[in-house]
């Protein structure tokens, strides 16, 4: 390379993180995840030095500094594992998953926990107005300790394009197992997938539970746009959304455009009973469902025990003349 080639790169080098900055919304700085097992890792090391690059998330998270809406690039290549879960406490920090983006389900950026771990969860965020974009979660611990994904207590957090299942069956077999525990306050959810078709749970278990993850703070005001619910099941008391306790939830949470399916197949999978839980006595806050999809699922929400209180659903009639069920149905041959 030439003295004015190397001139060029330089200023380019220089500008490119401010490019980035303002390509993403945030004046915070940049740190980049990389395998060292990635075929590039040596190149991004020597372009950006050891200041900036890291090989894990945690050693990232650790040199960001909150509420200086810090940026953490992740390379698409590997999965990145925890050696532990990562207890989330600092604010405005924005993960980015670098595999192309927009992704419904298998995101290129996958987060995993480490077997033997021992740890509930393999990222629970309680900090305040975080970023969480184009990641899969992923919890393959099979320790019984092992029974979430994600465990959300945070404020005005945003997960885009994010999934998060089981990686493994041992636990699908408990009743306190959770792709997500949300005690969400403000939470923005958008394109995101919980659970999976995969691995078949054998226990009347729900994908997300409604319940507090930090102490005092219920699930309220969030929104939920075109996110699904997905699980395989033999046993029909499994359900997408469960409420912990009738006092876990504040306010208005709505979910426009989401689908909950139950895989009816081979492996044994079977229709569900219904859809969402709440309870009797659930009166604080409500789960307010806009053109919802449930498949595989006998009823939306029943009340039976009080379980559909709270619970409003508006869209369309699949069977006007039950007026309630609001489930897809099989078509009939006429």
């Amino acid at each position: 390379m030439n003295f004015k080639d190397q001139i060029a790169e330089a200023i380019r080098l220089t500008l490119m993180p401010d490019i980035l900055r303002a390509n993403l919304g945030t004046h915070g700085e940049i740190f980049r995840v990389v395998e060292d097992s990635d075929t590039d890792y040596n190149l991004i090391l020597q372009r950006y030095g050891n200041k900036n690059v890291f090989t894990t998330l945690t050693d990232a998270y650790n040199a960001c500094t909150t509420n200086r809406n810090d940026i953490i690039l992740m390379h698409g290549q590997s999965t990145h594992t925890l050696a532990t879960g990562l207890a989330w406490t600092k604010s405005r920090i924005h993960v980015i998953g670098l595999d192309g983006g927009h992704r419904l389900v298998q995101q290129g950026t996958k987060i995993q926990s480490t077997v033997g771990a021992a740890v509930a969860y393999v990222m629970k965020i309680t900090g305040v107005r975080n970023s969480f974009i184009d990641l899969k979660f992923i919890q393959a611990d099979t320790n019984a300790a092992a029974l979430s994904v994600l465990q959300l207590g945070g404020e005005g957090n945003l997960y885009k394009n994010v999934s998060a299942v089981f990686g493994v069956v041992d636990n699908l077999d408990q009743t306190d197992a959770f792709e997500v525990i949300n005690g969400e306050d403000s939470g923005t959810f958008i394109n995101c997938e919980f659970g999976a078709d995969t691995l078949l749970t054998s226990a009347a278990r729900a994908v997300m539970s409604i319940d507090q993850v930090t102490a005092g703070q219920e699930f309220k005001s969030n929104k939920f746009k075109n996110c699904n619910f997905l699980i395989s099941s033999s046993s029909a008391t499994a359900t997408f959304i469960k409420l912990s306790a009738v006092g876990d939830i504040l306010f208005a949470n709505n979910f426009e455009d989401c689908s909950l399916t139950a895989s009816i197949d081979s492996a044994g999978g079977i229709a569900l009973n219904e859809a969402v839980q709440t309870g009797t006595g659930t009166v604080k806050g409500t789960l307010n469902f806009g053109y919802p999809r449930a498949y595989g699922v006998t009823n939306f929400a029943v009340a039976t025990g009080g379980r559909n209180a709270n619970v409003f659903v508006i869209g369309s009639v699949v069977t006007p003349e039950a007026k309630t069920d609001l489930v897809a149905i099989t078509p009939i041959a006429t």
